[in-house]
């Protein structure tokens, strides 16, 4: 599957935009993952509220498998932001 350039700008432009909303997202994460917060066997707890303050709340408990998938996904972002 070849990546479309166009879309791949597109989503540069929005993520860009997303991060000058969210700020304080990024530095969560990043302190998350140099804190050694999650590892093995660590649980991630995720909680939304809808606008009419009912909660949908969703917990998981991290694998080595699950870790694995995630710094792959980091290589990829770094070596996107290097280029």
């Amino acid at each position: 599957m070849a990546l479309n350039p166009m879309m791949l700008l597109k989503i540069r432009k929005m993520w860009g935009q997303f991060t000058a909303a969210h700020p304080k997202l990024l530095p969560y994460f990043r302190e998350i993952r140099n804190s050694g917060y999650v590892g093995d066997g660590s649980v991630i707890d995720i909680t939304v509220t809808s606008p009419d303050g009912r909660d949908l709340r969703y917990n998981m408990r991290v694998t080595s498998e699950d870790l694995e998938l995630l710094r792959s996904i980091a290589d990829i972002g770094r070596d996107a932001a290097q280029e």
